[in-house]
C-alpha cells in the first residue's frame, strides 16, 4: 500500500510542477514608445524611410486570449491560402479568423499570425514590433496574474502589416 501512495504522490508532484512551470511563463507589460510618423519611421529617420525599429502593425485583424491548448505558431501570411492554413490550426476559431481578414489586400498588406502561451496572464490586446529583422509580440498592459494557475492562457493574434514595414527575411522573437 505504501508503494501505491508513493507513486501517487510522485505523480501529483510532477503534475503540479508541470502546471506551475506553464503558469510561470509570464510576459511583462512592456511600455514601448509609440511611432510618431505616419510612414512608420522613427522620429530620427528621414521622412519616407520605413521603420527598422518600433511598432510595425497597423492593427489587429483577429485577437483572442483564453485558456486552452493551442499550437505556438509564428508566420508571415502573404496569400489567402497561407491565411487559411494558419487559421485551420485553431479549429473552431478558423472561420472567424478568415472572415475577419476577407477584405485584406495581400499585395499591399500581408498579415502576421502569432500564437503563444502567456502563462496565467490574460492579455487584452497586443502589438507587433520590429527590431532590425526580428518581429516581437508586445502585450498591452494587463493586470497581474493571480498567484494560482489552473489553466494557462494562450493568445492568437493576426496583425495587418504594410509590406514595406516587414523585413525581407523576418525572424520571430521568443
Amino acid at each position: 500500500m505504501s508503494l501505491r501512495r508513493a507513486v501517487s504522490a510522485s505523480l501529483l508532484a510532477a503534475s503540479l510542477t508541470s502546471l506551475s512551470t506553464a503558469c510561470g511563463q509570464q510576459h511583462p507589460a512592456v511600455g514601448v514608445p509609440p511611432v510618431n510618423r505616419a510612414d512608420g519611421g522613427t522620429p530620427s529617420s528621414p521622412p519616407g524611410t520605413p521603420s527598422r525599429q518600433g511598432r510595425v502593425d497597423t492593427g489587429l485583424v483577429y485577437f483572442t486570449s483564453a485558456p486552452g491548448a493551442v499550437r505556438e505558431v509564428r508566420a508571415v501570411l502573404r496569400r489567402p491560402d497561407e491565411l487559411s492554413a494558419f487559421a485551420r490550426l485553431f479549429g473552431e476559431r478558423s472561420r472567424e479568423i478568415i472572415a475577419r481578414a476577407k477584405d485584406i489586400d495581400f499585395t499591399r498588406t500581408p498579415l502576421v499570425g502569432w500564437s503563444t502561451i502567456t502563462g496565467c496572464a490574460q492579455w487584452p490586446s497586443a502589438r507587433l514590433h520590429r527590431t532590425d529583422d526580428t518581429l516581437r509580440l508586445i502585450p498591452a498592459p494587463h493586470p497581474k496574474p493571480p498567484p494560482e494557475c489552473y489553466a494557462p492562457f494562450h493568445t492568437i493574434a493576426v496583425f495587418q502589416v504594410p509590406k514595406d514595414r516587414l523585413p525581407a527575411q523576418p525572424r520571430f522573437a521568443d
